[in-house]
């Protein structure tokens, strides 16, 4: 198991930016299956409708969305009027993006990690979506809100969509699994997949453990995801912290899932 002193050090995400995996991912954020990677589509046309109205009134704003993945929220609400811009390390899900934008004067993409790269604006909204913000390191959350909160404009919003702290302890506290596959997330041929799963309560952090190994030649290898459980009151005091002015839950906003919840705040 993963040493504490350790958690945040190294390949502590599964590496989303490698080419391979990264092609690999795509089929799962555009299959209509599950929600594993993204929502399905009728969940992203009733969120993307509850943005339009609900927080933008309709009127056209400048969207960023961090961790856009391929451009599903933004395709749509650039079609609505919005100009948007996107930003994922996925080069994949980044192609995708930029090859099935309809409205490239109003809608642009960037391949880059959210932790380095300039986001640009000033915009309307920022969103970072899917509970995206769980699986970085405390210190790496703060600056990102931060440099959120310098690239809106005054009176600009942010929407950001947490995973709960029960639903991270959850997966902490799973039992170990272990699955074949023909071809999956992991590997493009028949591999063994060993899932180990460990909770740091002392950090409030789940630890995930994938043990690949391929079929063929016996060969193995490992990945780690670490995720972050915050409880509510820090996710005020991380929006506080970071210059925003009332943070609030979003209990309107639509989901078929309780592990997630949405939370706006706004630039004063």
């Amino acid at each position: 198991m993963t040493p504490h002193k350790d958690i945040w050090s190294g390949a502590y995400k599964i590496p989303w930016d490698d080419p391979d995996f990264s092609r690999r991912m795509l089929n799962e954020h555009l299959s209509q299956a599950h929600d594993l990677a993204s929502r399905r589509s009728e969940w992203i046309d009733r969120q993307v409708a509850w943005i339009h109205e609900h927080l933008l009134s309709a009127e056209p704003s400048r969207i960023l969305d961090l961790g856009c993945g391929p451009g599903l929220y933004l395709h749509r609400l650039a079609r609505l009027g919005h100009d948007c811009r996107g930003i994922d390390f996925g080069p994949a899900s980044i192609e995708y993006a930029r090859r099935h934008n309809a409205s490239e004067s109003r809608c642009d993409f960037i391949l880059g990690d959210i932790r380095r790269v300039d986001f640009g604006g000033p915009y309307d909204l920022a969103m970072i979506l899917y509970g995206e913000l769980n699986v970085f390191s405390p210190a790496e959350v703060s600056a990102i809100l931060k440099r959120v909160w310098r690239s809106l404009a005054p009176r600009g919003r942010l929407i950001v969509e947490v995973q709960s702290a029960c639903a991270v302890e959850a997966v902490g506290r799973g039992e170990p699994t272990g699955q074949e596959f023909q071809s999956g997330l992991f590997s493009d041929h028949p591999h063994r997949c060993r899932t180990e799963n460990q909770w740091l309560p002392d950090e409030r952090v789940a630890v995930q453990t994938f043990i690949i190994t391929e079929s063929g030649d016996g060969k193995t290898r490992v990945y780690r995801n670490t995720t972050k459980a915050w409880s509510e009151d820090e996710w005020v005091g991380l929006l506080v912290e970071a210059g925003f002015a009332t943070p609030s839950r979003c209990d309107t906003w639509p989901r078929n899932t309780d592990a997630l919840s949405l939370w706006t705040a706004s630039k004063p």
